[in-house]
C-alpha cells in the first residue's frame, strides 16, 4: 500500500481529534460562564466531541493498519523510534477509550460538575498531544519532523532511544496517582453523608 494512505488517514484523524478537542473546549466553556445547559450550542458542542472521537478512534486503528503496511512488524520491534511511536499511539488509543468511557458512563450529567466537565477536558487534551506527538515521531521517521516531539523531551525522554521515564516523573506520576485516589475516596465519602443526610428526614 503507498505510503500516502497512511499520510491522509493520519491526517484526518489529527483533524478529527483537534475539532473534538475544540469542541470540548467550547463547552466547558460555556459551563463555565453560566450558559444555558440545553443551549443549541452546548448540546452541539458536547455532540460533536462526543462523535468525532468516536470516529477518531476507529480512523486511529487505519491509521495503525495502513502503518503496518508500510513498515513490517519486525522493522517496528527492533527500531526504538518505531517502538516508541507504536507505545505512544497506544496511549493516546487508550486515552481516548476513557474519553469515551468518561462520556458513556455519566452522560450529559458530566456537566454538571465543574471538576469532572475539566478532567473530562483534560483528557481530551492529553488524547490530543499524544496523537500529535505519534504523528511528530512518524513524521520524524519520513525525514520531514515537526518538532513536536520536543515537547515530550521537556519531560527527560528521548524519543529517539528506547522509551522510559526518568525517577522525577516516576515520582511525580505516583504523587498524582496518589492524590488523585485521595480526592476520588473523598469525593465517595461526602457524597454519601450527602445520601445519608437526605435520608434521615424522610425517616423522620
Amino acid at each position: 500500500m503507498p505510503p500516502a494512505f497512511h499520510a491522509i488517514t493520519t491526517g484526518l484523524l489529527n483533524g478529527l481529534l483537534f475539532f473534538a478537542l475544540l469542541a470540548v473546549i467550547v463547552r466547558i466553556v460555556l459551563q463555565w460562564r453560566g450558559g444555558a445547559p440545553r443551549s443549541p450550542l452546548a448540546v452541539a458542542a458536547d455532540q460533536t466531541a462526543l462523535w468525532a472521537v468516536v470516529v477518531g478512534v476507529l480512523m486511529s486503528l487505519a491509521a495503525i493498519i495502513t502503518g503496518f503496511t508500510i513498515w513490517a512488524p519486525s522493522a517496528a520491534i527492533n527500531s526504538p523510534v518505531m517502538r516508541n511511536k507504536l507505545l505512544t499511539a497506544a496511549l493516546m488509543l487508550v486515552t481516548y477509550l476513557i474519553f469515551l468511557g468518561i462520556r458513556w458512563m455519566l452522560g450529559e450529567s458530566l456537566w454538571r460538575s465543574k471538576v469532572v466537565s475539566a478532567f473530562y477536558g483534560v483528557v481530551a487534551l492529553a488524547g490530543f498531544h499524544w496523537s500529535m506527538v505519534t504523528s511528530s515521531i512518524g513524521g520524524d521517521i519520513a525525514g520531514i519532523p515537526s518538532g513536536y516531539e520536543t515537547i515530550v523531551q521537556l519531560s527527560g525522554v528521548e524519543t529517539r532511544f528506547t522509551y522510559y521515564l526518568p525517577t522525577w516523573t516516576l515520582i511525580v506520576i505516583a504523587v498524582l496517582s496518589i492524590a488523585m485516589l485521595a480526592i476520588a475516596l473523598t469525593d465517595r465519602e461526602s457524597a454519601e453523608s450527602r445520601a445519608d443526610r437526605a435520608e434521615e428526614p424522610a425517616r423522620g
